[in-house]
């Protein structure tokens, strides 16, 4: 993340020796494209270019220009900064919780999604600056953008439509777009998988925007049918984790095929294990496995024959990371969540719920309700005032 620039007028000149003038304010550049370029760098948080814009009303002009406003996401949008997460409450309706501290805190009504009576909305997860949910009264995906609040509705493919209620639906999206406005979402491509419960076949489908069509299904037999978990998004595949810690389901985006990776034959587990399909460094496929306090850290690996195995990379004890240190009588640590982008965990602890980062495993504190059973993190450019 690019760091925040001194606004020249603010720049504290050295005490002067006694008896000589004081120095002139040093001036704001002239020209307006050098000015748009220091404007550019700044970081990608809710608060920089709103506070910019109270400088002047020239710069006032110029970070609200909507050719400035799309090279700033363009520049960005790579790496976007973590606003929240949403959870569905009780009630089923999703709610954000903002992780940023201000001034770059966002209202939680501020990414609220108006929900029509009788609506059965499921979130699958957010990627992209968007968020994809399924409407299961409509058979449609719906994906929205909490900045803008613009939505798109894709209807099932006709095949997903028949034996809903023997099967278990996921499905994610991405954009390679970094710039949508609020009457036209940005371009977007949408997958939508599901498992039959008893057969146990999966199948998938890709959806582009651009083209309005979806693609052939591809399916494959998976040693277990259901898919509760977000997708994680590493290359150019989509991989789902199976239930009962059975493996991974990967669809290729290229190939539009479908393919199940075994987890770690030796991956230290029990029935109580939580599981987490993790992005690694150079994009590389990880499983995170958590048994009471400790946590394995397993990466997917080409041997000298190029053939693939899980390699343990590190065991971390969390109960002795953990402040206060939980006692024996205290609820399990449990896996709530996942954000690829910064490759943190969030965890749900008896002392709150925390992330942490896969690399360092630093935590951070980040919220200390008691109901929330799974989080979707959402990262994005919020650029409104």
């Amino acid at each position: 993340m690019s760091e925040a620039l001194p606004i020249p007028s603010q720049v504290v000149h050295p005490k002067m020796s006694e008896g000589s003038a004081s120095p002139a304010p040093a001036a704001l550049p002239d020209d307006d494209d050098l000015l748009r370029e220091i404007l550019l760098r700044l970081p990608p948080l809710p608060s920089s270019l709103p506070r910019a814009s109270l400088v002047s009303k020239r710069w006032r002009r110029l970070v609200a220009d909507p050719q400035f406003l799309r090279r700033f996401r363009a520049r960005h949008h790579r790496t976007p900064p973590l606003l929240g997460f949403f959870f569905a409450c009780h009630s089923g309706q999703l709610v954000f919780i903002p992780t940023l501290d201000p001034p770059d805190c966002i209202p939680p009504a501020r990414f609220s999604l108006p929900q029509r009576l009788g609506q059965s909305l499921r979130l699958l997860g957010c990627r992209h600056g968007l968020a994809l949910l399924i409407d299961y009264a409509q058979l449609e995906a719906v994906v929205w953008d909490p900045v803008t609040g613009r939505q798109h509705r894709v209807v099932f493919p006709p095949e997903f439509k028949i034996g809903v209620e023997h099967h278990y639906y996921n499905g994610a999206v991405l954009s390679s777009a970094s710039d949508g406005n609020n009457l036209v979402l940005r371009p977007f491509k949408l997958v939508l998988v599901r498992a039959h419960i008893w057969s146990a076949v999966a199948s998938a489908c890709l959806y582009e925007s651009e083209s309005e069509k979806w693609g052939d299904i591809s399916s494959a037999a998976v040693p277990s049918s259901s898919l509760f978990q977000s997708s994680v998004l590493i290359g150019n595949a989509l991989c789902w984790l199976l239930s009962m810690s059975s493996g991974i389901l990967e669809f290729n985006l290229d190939r539009q095929s479908l393919a199940v990776i075994r987890k770690p034959v030796d991956a230290d587990c029990t029935d109580e294990s939580c599981f987490q399909v993790l992005r690694m460094e150079g994009n590389g496929l990880g499983l995170a496995v958590l048994s009471k306090y400790s946590i394995q850290l397993w990466g997917r690996k080409a041997d000298s024959d190029g053939v693939f195995r899980w390699v343990l990379q590190k065991t971390v004890e969390l109960d002795k990371l953990l402040s206060p240190r939980p006692s024996i009588n205290t609820w399990p640590v449990a896996i709530m969540g996942f954000d690829e982008d910064s490759n943190v965990i969030f965890l749900g602890t008896a002392v709150g719920y925390l992330m942490i980062q896969a690399e360092s495993m630093q935590f951070t504190k980040f919220v200390e309700s008691t109901v929330i059973n799974f989080c979707y993190p959402y990262t994005g450019l919020y650029t409104a005032g």
